[in-house]
């Protein structure tokens, strides 16, 4: 099939939809993100906290408190990431593999998207299919609390620092189209440049969450109720 630039104008339209991937939590993307209690931007976690010992313990950064379960402390390197699209359109994506999350027992969290691989997506709206790819960088830091079990719910407190992610979004069918170039997650979602179903989470990783610690794999799941912005799974660095 021949790509027209009509085909092309409708797949832009698509993505002017707006992003609707977005958590359910009332945070602001692309600086800091309030996901709890009010508090100072988070400085960023640096480095690979350890993860040795046992139990939880309580720490502070970006305003809040936080204590993770001792399965989950440590670095977690991704290996994909998969969804189902819903709502106005329906679809799938995957991918993701390499993104690294790093947590610490007292909850402190990092999120680099340096490595990550592309998604790969597609979905199908008014009867056409548009396919496409899109990756994240930057690093996401804040700070998350949970129990003390291997599974249970993580849920971010204080703020959370969005302020270096960024998105890149390409089309390639019904056109090849480049929608966003490291573009930050605040211009994207601010200028309802780009939407790719409900592919796109404008909050990835570091967000309210089911978790699940099996051995040497966590698996990070939308809550339940909750829409479907993807299931990552990551396995221990």
């Amino acid at each position: 099939m021949r790509t027209t630039g009509k085909a092309a104008l409708a797949a832009i339209a698509v993505f002017s939809i707006g992003l609707t991937g977005c958590s359910g939590d009332d945070a602001k993307t692309g600086t800091t993100a309030s996901a709890g209690a009010s508090g100072s931007t988070s400085g960023g976690a640096s480095g690979a906290p350890g993860g040795g010992s046992s139990g939880s313990s309580t720490g502070t950064t970006g305003g809040g408190q936080g204590t993770a379960a001792s399965c989950l402390a440590g670095t977690w390197k991704a290996d994909n990431l998969t969804g189902k699209l819903s709502g106005p359109v329906t679809g799938t994506f995957t991918g993701g593999g390499g993104t690294l999350l790093t947590i610490d027992t007292g909850g402190k969290t990092q999120v680099d998207f340096g490595p990550m691989q592309p998604v790969t997506f597609t979905f199908s709206v008014s009867g056409n299919d548009v396919k496409g790819t899109f990756s994240y960088g930057g690093k996401v830091n804040g700070t998350v609390k949970t129990p003390a079990s291997n599974a249970g719910t993580l849920d971010p407190t204080g703020t959370v620092d969005f302020s270096t992610l960024t998105v890149t979004v390409d089309l390639t069918a019904p056109a090849a189209v480049r929608v966003a170039d490291k573009m930050s997650i605040s211009e994207f979602t601010g200028t309802g440049s780009a939407d790719t179903g409900g592919a796109v989470d404008a909050q990835p990783v570091l967000k309210k969450s089911q978790y699940d610690c099996n051995g040497n794999t966590l698996k990070l799941s939308p809550p339940q109720g909750g829409p479907d912005t993807g299931t990552w799974t990551f396995k221990k660095a």
